[in-house]
C-alpha cells in the first residue's frame, strides 16, 4: 500500500479522489488567479533594453509548393456478417495479434446515425481543420473545442495571461508550418504546445496576438491559412479567418496575406518591446518596427505547471489508456519476439482505446538493453529469464501520459530479480507518498537517493565500511556519507521524475526546485541499473536493469497516482504475464 488515502494497485480511481483533486487544483487556479497584481509587477520590471533577453526574429513562412497527384483508391467490401452481433473485435490468424480480443469502447459502438447530418438538409456542418460538435459529436461534447475542454476555458486562459503584462504590452504566438518528412509528404502534425494551449487550434501557420489595452480590455487577433478549395481537395477542410473567431472566440482573424494588419498593430503599440515565441518559420514577413523582442517561453510555462480541473481529468485518461495498455502488453509479451513487437502492440493498443498518438519513442529495452536510459532501437529478440523495461506513453487530445514498467519475459522473476524489483517498488511507493504540497522534485529526488543507497547497502550492491557486518544496522550516517561519495550514482543515474502535462518532459523552463502546488503533476521514476558487464558488482545481479515510473497528481491532502491501471505489484505481473483469462 501506497498510503491508506491512496487506492490499491488494483482499482480503478475513484469518484472521490476525483473529487478532492479537482477541488485541490481549483483552490490553487483560485490562489494563481488572485496573485495576478504580483505577476504583473514581475513583467513590468522586465528591463526592456536587457539585451540578454532579446531572441532572433528568424521568422520564416511555409515555401509554397504545388503538384498533381492521382490516386486510385480499391474499395474491397467485407464480410461483418460474423462481427455484427459481437462485442468484440477478432484479428485474422495471419495478423500477430491474432489470439487478442478487444472489447469495444463505450464510444465506438454508438449509432452511426447520431453521428451523420441528415442527407436532406440543405448544406453539411461547417468543416474545418479538426472535429468540431457539429462534425464529430461523437467525440466532442458541446461547446467543446478539444475534448474535454470548453472554449470558455480557453478564453479565460488567454484573458489571465495577457492581464498579468503590462498596459501597452503585445504577445505574440506562432505556430510553424507542417514539417515535411519528404518533398511533398508531411510528418503528422502535432500542434506547438504553448499555441494549443491557449487556442486549442489545431492547424499549421497560425498566429495568435494578444494585446493588453488596459486592466479590463484587451484584444486577441488570429492570422490562419486561407481557405483555397483546391488545396483543401488534397489536404482537407481549413478553418479560415471566419470560422476562427466563432470556433476559438478570438475578436479578430484575418488570413496570412493580410500581415500588414499585424504590422500595423505593432506599429501602433506604445511598448518599446514585444513578447514572442521562436519558432522556424522562414520567409515569414513581419516588421516589428526595431522594437526589442522578449522570449515569452518562461512565462507560457509558469502559467501551464499548475493544471485545471479539465486537464487533470483529461490527464487521469491519458494515465489509464496507458495503463490498461500496460497490462495487455504483458500479456502479449513472450520469449522469442522481438522488442518491436512489443512497441507495436503498446502503441495498438493505446490507440485502439483512443489515444492519437505515443507520448514520445517508447523504449523497449530487454536485458542489458536498459542499460542505455533512453534506448529506442527496439530491434533485439527478447529472452527467457530476461527482464523488459518497458518506459511509454500516450497522447490524448495532447494530454501526455509517461509510465515504466519492469517485466520478466517468461512471467516469472528469479529470486535475484524479485529482490531488486522490490526495492525499486519501494522507493517508488515511499516517493509518490511524499509527492505533497510543499515539497519540491528535489527534495523527492534527495529522499529517493538516501533509499535507494540503503538498499544497495542491504543487498550487498554497494560496499559497506570495512569492518561492518551485513546484519549491522544501516546508519543515517553511513547513508550520507555514500551520497556525499556519490558511488550510488552508477546504479541510479537520473533524476526522480519531471514536470507532466501537454508535453512528456513539460514546462522545462521550470526548475525542479519550484514548490509543489495542488494541481501540478509530475513522475516519480526510481531506477537501479546493472550491467551484465560489471565485474565490481555479484554475478546474481548482473544484467538486471529495473525502472517503475508512475504519473502523479499533487492536492490538498494525499497524492493521486494517474496510472494506477498499470500492474506493477510482482504477484500482479506474474499473474497477468501466465493467466488464459
Amino acid at each position: 500500500m501506497i498510503s491508506s488515502r491512496l487506492l490499491s494497485s488494483h482499482q480503478n480511481i475513484t469518484s472521490t479522489a476525483l473529487s478532492k483533486i479537482l477541488s485541490s487544483a481549483n483552490k490553487a487556479l483560485t490562489s494563481s488567479s488572485s496573485s495576478s497584481q504580483q505577476q504583473r509587477s514581475l513583467y513590468e520590471n522586465v528591463s526592456m533594453n536587457n539585451n540578454n533577453d532579446q531572441i532572433n526574429s528568424t521568422t520564416t513562412t511555409r515555401q509554397q509548393y504545388q503538384f498533381k497527384r492521382q490516386r486510385s483508391w480499391l474499395l474491397q467490401e467485407s464480410n461483418t456478417n460474423s462481427t455484427k452481433s459481437s462485442s468484440y473485435v477478432t484479428y485474422n490468424n495471419s495478423n500477430p495479434f491474432s489470439t487478442y480480443f478487444i472489447q469495444q469502447n463505450n464510444h465506438q459502438s454508438s449509432s452511426l446515425s447520431s453521428c451523420q447530418y441528415s442527407k436532406s438538409s440543405s448544406s453539411p456542418p461547417v468543416q474545418i481543420g479538426q472535429p468540431t460538435h457539429e462534425t464529430h459529436p461523437h467525440l466532442l461534447a458541446k461547446g467543446e473545442v478539444i475534448k474535454g475542454v470548453q472554449l470558455q476555458e480557453f478564453k479565460d486562459r488567454r484573458k489571465r495571461f495577457i492581464s498579468a503584462f503590462a498596459d501597452g504590452s503585445i504577445v505574440i504566438l506562432f505556430t510553424p508550418p507542417e514539417p515535411m518528412m519528404s518533398y511533398d509528404i508531411p510528418f503528422s502534425f502535432r500542434q506547438n504546445t504553448n499555441f494549443f494551449y491557449y487556442t486549442g487550434f489545431n492547424e499549421p501557420e497560425g498566429i495568435l496576438v494578444m494585446e493588453k489595452i488596459s486592466d479590463n480590455l484587451h484584444t486577441e487577433t488570429m492570422f490562419v491559412r486561407e481557405k483555397i478549395p483546391e488545396k483543401e481537395l488534397w489536404e482537407g477542410p481549413r478553418c479560415g479567418p471566419s470560422n476562427a473567431v466563432s470556433k476559438f472566440g478570438v475578436n479578430n482573424a484575418y488570413t496570412l496575406d493580410e500581415l500588414h494588419i499585424l504590422n500595423d498593430i505593432i506599429r501602433k503599440s506604445s511598448s518599446r518591446g514585444i513578447f514572442i515565441n521562436s519558432v522556424r518559420w522562414d520567409n515569414l514577413k513581419i516588421d516589428y518596427n526595431n522594437k526589442t523582442l522578449y522570449d515569452v517561453e518562461p512565462y507560457l510555462q509558469m502559467s501551464r505547471l499548475v493544471k485545471s480541473e479539465s486537464e487533470i481529468k483529461m490527464m487521469m485518461e491519458s494515465g489509464s489508456i496507458a495503463g490498461q495498455s500496460f497490462k495487455d502488453t504483458m500479456k502479449f509479451v513472450k520469449p522469442g519476439m522481438n522488442e518491436y513487437q512489443a512497441s507495436a502492440f503498446f502503441e495498438f493498443s493505446v490507440k485502439n482505446r483512443g489515444a492519437q498518438r505515443m507520448s514520445y519513442p517508447p523504449v523497449v529495452a530487454g536485458g542489458n538493453n536498459a542499460n542505455t536510459l533512453h534506448y529506442i532501437s527496439n530491434n533485439m529478440l527478447l529472452k527467457s529469464g530476461d527482464l523488459l523495461l518497458m518506459d511509454a506513453g500516450c497522447e490524448f487530445w495532447g494530454f501526455t501520459s509517461d509510465i515504466t514498467r519492469t517485466f520478466p519475459v517468461n512471467g516469472k522473476f528469479t529470486d535475484a530479480q524479485k529482490h531488486l524489483y522490490e526495492a525499486v517498488l519501494d522507493v517508488n511507493k515511499k516517493c509518490i507518498e511524499m509527492c505533497r504540497a510543499g515539497q519540491t522534485i528535489n527534495t523527492i529526488h534527495r529522499y529517493s537517493v538516501e533509499l535507494i543507497i540503503g538498499h544497495l547497502l542491504r543487498l550487498g550492491i554497494l560496499d559497506r565500511e570495512p569492518g561492518t557486518t551485513s546484519s549491522a544496522p544501516i546508519t543515517k550516517q553511513e547513508i550520507e556519507d555514500h551520497v556525499r561519495l556519490g558511488k550510488y550514482h552508477k546504479f541510479y543515474p537520473h533524476s526522480i521524475g519531471h514536470y507532466l502535462g501537454m508535453d512528456t518532459h513539460d514546462t522545462m523552463s521550470i526548475p525542479y526546485g519550484e514548490i509543489l502546488k495542488p494541481g501540478m503533476i509530475i513522475t516519480i521514476e526510481p531506477g537501479i541499473y546493472i550491467n551484465e558487464y560489471d565485474h565490481e558488482v555479484s554475478e546474481q545481479w548482473r544484467g538486471i536493469n529495473i525502472r517503475v515510473e508512475d504519473d502523479v497528481a499533487i492536492t490538498q491532502d494525499d497524492p493521486i497516482n494517474l496510472t494506477i491501471d498499470a500492474p506493477k505489484e510482482v504477484d500482479q505481473i506474474e499473474y497477468i504475464m501466465n493467466s488464459d483469462n
